[in-house]
């Protein structure tokens, strides 16, 4: 396992689009040392930033970050293999064009947070901001496929022309979400913001509360019905979930941040409704019913 402990004495931004697993397999701590990361200063050698630990633990393929980070953009670009663990916040367009592994972060991250995601995981402590899982530029889809179990609240436009994956926030979520979303599942624990659901193509947003923020999208009449694929999605959340705390206590056994896990809903009956009927839409808004007090946070 490879530690890098970000130096308070360094002050500048940088691109992190060079800080993954793949990049530092095989290495020495020396070469690790002489590498080079790009930063407003210019090329720096990766000691000029960080402290490097390469320790010989059974935890192969992981790269723990401690710090804050928030001035490291891209951290995760474009990953395919093994588990980036950061202890702190995160800046912008972190686990950009992610296409596999998992990425681990005990902190809040930017804006643009699994921007153009293909495949893989991430879990997120904290909060974060604008475009969660959002179309790159010139790209038609946004968030491609994968798992993002996000613990706290997201910014506006989440998830906008989402095609596949699975989006779990426990917290808010802002205004615009699920914007042209083509298909895959959103599931919102807290408040959902304005304008949301316009263009829907299909998909499900999922809320484990009546919304009470406007929705762009044109709804039908609401419904009651039990849905048995529900359950399925269930035990697919608590999977996530187990499996991001479960490498925390390996990786981090004794850190000072622990994220606090989220119960996840067990019933299948929902209110249903379709949308987005202005587009011939048929994806659904489904609110979740007969919920004991006991299986939310």
């Amino acid at each position: 396992m490879l530690i890098l402990r970000k130096q308070s004495s360094f002050l500048g931004s940088m691109d992190g689009s060079s800080l993954s697993p793949e990049a530092f397999k095989n290495l020495s701590q020396e070469a690790i040392e002489a590498m080079s990361i790009a930063t407003d200063q210019g090329p720096v050698p990766i000691s000029k930033v960080f402290r490097v630990e390469l320790c010989e633990t059974s935890c192969e393929g992981i790269v723990l970050i401690e710090g804050d980070c928030k001035s490291i953009e891209k951290l995760g670009y474009r990953m395919k293999s093994g588990t980036l663990c950061i202890l702190g916040d995160v800046g912008e367009r972190t686990a950009m064009e992610l296409a596999g592994g998992r990425v681990l972060i005990a902190g809040n991250a930017g804006g643009d947070l699994a921007a153009g995601m293909k495949d893989g995981l991430i879990y997120l402590s904290g909060n974060c901001g604008d475009n969660l899982g959002s179309p790159l530029p010139g790209q038609k889809s946004g968030l491609r496929g994968g798992d993002l179990f996000i613990a706290g609240s997201v910014g506006n436009r989440a998830c906008e022309r989402m095609r596949r994956g699975t989006v779990f926030v426990g917290g808010d979520i802002g205004s615009y979400a699920a914007s042209q979303m083509i298909a895959g599942s959103l599931v919102i624990a807290g408040e959902l913001g304005d304008h949301w659901g316009a263009g829907l193509r299909r998909g499900s947003i999922i809320l484990f509360r009546d919304y009470t923020g406007e929705p762009s999208a044109s709804l039908s009449e609401a419904r009651e019905f039990e849905l048995s694929f529900l359950p399925l999605l269930w035990k697919h959340l608590e999977r996530v979930q187990i499996e991001a705390m479960q490498t925390w206590t390996e990786v981090i056994s004794d850190a000072p941040i622990r994220p606090t896990p989220i119960k996840i809903p067990r019933t299948r009956w929902v209110q249903r409704q379709i949308a987005d009927q202005n587009y011939q839409g048929r994806g659904e808004v489904l609110v979740l019913r007969r919920v004991s007090s006991s299986e939310v946070r």
